[in-house]
């Protein structure tokens, strides 16, 4: 995993970028180690990814036919959204660009499947 990171913002404003996007959106600060760089989570089923300086990406398993000819098909999607800080909690909640307008801002994501955090 990557080191602890705010992407679209200079090295130097990291920090205050991170803590001005916490308040905004009534989250607490997590500590360096606990600070969350990627999770899982499902919504009206589909499972999506949020990671830091990416795009949100999902996969929504869609049934086709009936019986015999039942399939279960595995449909990518996507939106123009990056990901900016995920911040940990119940629920966890994603701020991102809104480039897409598809998603509300923050994006609440409760009872994540996976928890991955930036590296130490």
């Amino acid at each position: 995993m990557p080191n602890f990171f705010v992407p679209l913002i200079d090295n130097t404003d990291q920090e205050p970028a991170y803590q001005e996007m916490a308040r905004l959106y009534g989250a607490g600060i997590p500590a360096p180690g606990d600070r969350v760089y990627s999770i899982s989570w499902r919504h009206n089923g589909t499972l999506w990814t949020a990671t830091v300086g990416e795009e949100l990406r999902g996969v929504e398993t869609v049934t086709k036919g009936r019986g015999r000819t039942r399939k279960e098909i595995e449909v990518p999607r996507s939106t123009s959204d990056t990901v900016l800080a995920i911040f940990p909690g119940l629920p966890f909640i994603i701020a991102h660009d809104n480039r897409s307008r598809v998603w509300n801002t923050p994006i609440y994501a409760g009872n994540p499947s996976s928890v991955v955090r930036f590296t130490s």
